[in-house]
């Protein structure tokens, strides 16, 4: 019977921290203490720059498509480093700032082709292509919101279309446009990109097609507040206020919020940070042209998704990518955030969905969790993974099959009913994984009769199945017992245990390979064992 023991030993160690963003960890190991210290590192370094006081992270995406896990690596940082300032006893804020009021840049592969009419539209004056949502910009800002409450994650949100229609923005448009030739300079001078003598810092909405990717701004007029356009793509010429009536182009946006939120703190893909991109240049336009401290920045790498062998970075606009909400139904919020804290930001995460995910739930049981979660905490969630097959779907099957194991639920009643909870919880985890994720050879069925694959088994394999089956007659064995068994019957036989293994699998399975062999007999019941071994074994 398996108590545990051994497991809250090694877990004694473990240094246990109750803040939002912090991952629990045990002492002494490299990996470990990389994963605690480098949002400290990066706290201390803000407070000697920045000192203590009113300290803004800010975080955010354009939600143009599904928000991704790759997304969520920027929010968690932000997370994260927000809670180390405030441990560290700085007054500091987490804001998130969706950018809805972005164009739709293309028609994206996932979109019905009658949306073409409007790319270079506002994300948020565009219908919601499944009618469940009042914009597409909220259709995927929802799911991604509602994930982050089950991360813990508080922050106070703005949405760009919001800010921008307010008037938020109106003295920084007016500021830019009366500044323009200085940020054409600024630009240049950063990219190596010359922009045409009538370029304009503003992107007006066209009143006649919605769109602003495709409007020129003719002249402004800053007394009244206004400028003339002309819309390419309709052919519309009118008036737009610079109050509400359209946006900063990117670069210049960016410094704008950064002066608009009081925002002293960003994360942000290395792309931004690289020299002449985004951060750089919004650096000089926020200090020169704004007057503002551009905030300390933090560059991440990108998670890439790894399928199948083959590594690619996520997209959203490309329907290449995991969703936040869809990973959340494989994995607690808790093993998501280790699985993206865990590194530091500017090293690449490669994400395997199938059995890497599996290594990583399992580290983070063995080595991150909380003790005392009980028995569902207790068994591997690789195990879990052929137990929940093994039963079928039904609990009660499963609670018989775990017992059987030789894991022991908790005697007090309301203990029982809290572990037969979690372990509910867990087989849901485990059988989304198995449908969403899993490669095909680690789904398995027992069969129900000997397979017919059964008939070429070799002498030897139906002597290994027989020796075995006289073994569990004998006494009730653990899933350790049973791997050594198998050795043990090889050798005596003079075969490899590949071919005792093989045999095993065929004979429970129908195919010549599946789960770890110990696991899988230990779930089953010993006279079922005996009876399909003897069947098998049969001339």
């Amino acid at each position: 019977m398996r108590d545990g023991r051994g497991r809250r030993e090694r877990r004694e160690k473990i240094e246990k921290k109750g803040k939002k963003g912090k991952i629990e960890r045990g002492k002494g190991e490299k990996g470990k203490e990389e994963r605690e210290e480098w949002w400290h590192a990066i706290a201390n370094d803000i407070i000697r720059r920045k000192g203590m006081r009113n300290l803004i992270v800010a975080t955010g995406i354009t939600p143009s498509g599904a928000i991704h896990i790759g997304n969520l690596r920027e929010t968690l940082i932000a997370d994260a480093v927000c809670n180390a300032l405030r441990e560290n006893g700085a007054e500091a804020s987490l804001i998130y700032i969706a950018d809805t009021y972005d164009p739709l840049r293309r028609l994206y592969p996932f979109l019905p082709p009658d949306y073409k009419e409007h790319v270079g539209k506002p994300l948020s004056d565009i219908p919601d292509p499944d009618g469940c949502h009042s914009s597409y910009s909220e259709h995927f800002l929802q799911p991604f919101l509602a994930a982050t409450d089950k991360l813990g994650i508080s922050m106070k949100v703005f949405r760009a279309d919001e800010m921008y229609k307010r008037g938020m923005y109106e003295d920084a448009i007016r500021l830019a446009i009366k500044e323009r030739e200085r940020i054409m300079r600024i630009i240049a001078e950063v990219t190596g990109r010359d922009l045409q003598r009538d370029w304009y810092p503003f992107m007006p909405v066209c009143k006649n097609c919605g769109r602003m990717n495709a409007t020129d701004v003719l002249k402004c007029d800053l007394k009244r507040g206004e400028c003339v356009y002309r819309c390419n793509a309709c052919g519309y010429e009118g008036v737009a206020s610079l109050k509400n009536g359209g946006k900063l182009t990117w670069r210049v946006d960016w410094a704008a919020r950064w002066k608009i939120l009081n925002v002293a703190v960003e994360p942000f893909g290395k792309d931004h940070a690289s020299a002449g991109g985004s951060y750089e240049t919004g650096k000089r336009i926020s200090e020169e042209i704004y007057g503002y401290e551009a905030p300390y920045p933090i560059p991440f790498e990108h998670v890439l998704l790894k399928v199948g062998g083959k590594v690619e970075a996520m997209s959203s606009s490309k329907g290449t990518n995991i969703s936040v909400d869809e990973i959340l139904t494989v994995v607690p919020p808790e093993v998501l955030k280790f699985i993206m804290l865990r590194v530091k930001p500017m090293k690449h995460i490669e994400f395997d969905p199938s059995m890497g995910l599996l290594n990583l739930i399992d580290e983070y049981e063995r080595e991150i969790a909380p003790i005392g979660r009980g028995v569902a905490a207790e068994i591997p969630f690789r195990h879990f993974i052929t137990l929940v097959q093994v039963a079928r779907g039904d609990i009660n099957n499963l609670l018989k099959i775990i017992r059987r194991s030789g894991f022991a639920l908790a005697r007090d009643e309301e203990q029982m009913k809290t572990e037969i909870a979690e372990i509910q919880k867990k087989a849901r985890y485990a059988e989304n994984w198995l449908r969403k994720f899993a490669q095909p050879d680690v789904k398995f069925e027992i069969k129900d009769s000997l397979p017919e694959l059964a008939r070429s088994l070799s002498q030897k394999q139906k002597e290994a199945l027989k020796m075995l089956s006289e073994e569990i007659k004998k006494r009730k064995l653990s899933a350790e017992d049973y791997h050594n068994k198998i050795y043990e019957v090889a050798e005596n036989l003079g075969i490899s245990a590949k071919e005792v293994f093989r045999a095993v699998y065929i004979a429970l399975l129908g195919r010549d390979s599946g789960p770890r062999a110990g696991w899988l007999l230990a779930s089953l019941q010993r006279e079922f064992l005996v009876k399909r071994f003897e069947d098998a074994a049969k001339d």
